[in-house]
């Protein structure tokens, strides 16, 4: 079980590192274009983030991907995390 654990906590830090940047990349491609951005974000702020990145996307011309990569690794991230968790309880 070590093993496993060791491989969902790497997966867990990489892919929490990873949308950390994505999550800021989008959040300055749409400060830089004069749309409102909260630093400081509830849950509900994060979405309304990914709605106008999406939009604005499509008629700014800017890629699409780091907003499906970021569900992607969202859901990684969480299931990594359950693996790990799991795994150090069966120790």
């Amino acid at each position: 079980m070590l093993p496993l654990f060791i491989a969902a906590l790497v997966v867990c830090v990489l892919s929490a590192s990873t949308l950390t940047v994505l999550h800021f990349q989008m959040k300055f491609r749409l400060e830089a274009a004069g749309l409102p951005v909260k630093w400081l974000m509830m849950p509900s702020d994060d979405f309304r983030m990914w709605r106008t990145y999406r939009s604005e996307a499509f008629t700014r011309g800017w890629p699409i991907w780091p907003f499906y990569v970021y569900r992607l690794l969202y859901v990684l991230f969480g299931v990594s995390g359950l693996i790990a968790v799991l795994a150090i309880t069966h120790v």
